[in-house]
């Protein structure tokens, strides 16, 4: 989620990450917190939901994502942005459903 930093620290990762905790809800790992040295890498355990669960949380990620993208539409970054979020949208989306599917498959 680094398109999502409004600068390139640790700090501001951090501030993303309580963003996140306290207006979506979520509670996803920042990278650094993982000895990440990348900014902007953040980590989510969905090991213990139920799909309902899970796909309550994507949801509300996606249109965080979306909020923030479009809150900042204004520049020609804001542009390279947008891009990066179809790509975020996108991973998000098969990182939320394609296990699931292939679940269905299995138990067909």
């Amino acid at each position: 989620m680094k398109h999502l930093l409004s600068s390139n620290t640790f700090e501001d990762e951090m501030e993303l990450w309580e963003k996140i905790v306290y207006d979506v809800k979520v509670n996803i790992s920042p990278g650094s917190s993982c000895h990440c040295s990348k900014l902007g890498w953040f980590r989510i355990c969905f090991a213990n939901m139920s799909e309902d669960t899970l796909k309550l949380v994507m949801q509300r990620l996606k249109s965080f994502v979306n909020c923030i993208t479009t809150s900042n539409n204004k520049s020609h970054q804001e542009s390279k942005n947008l891009r990066k979020e179809s790509h975020v949208q996108k991973w998000i989306f098969r990182l939320s459903f394609q296990s699931f599917h292939d679940r269905e498959q299995d138990e067909r």
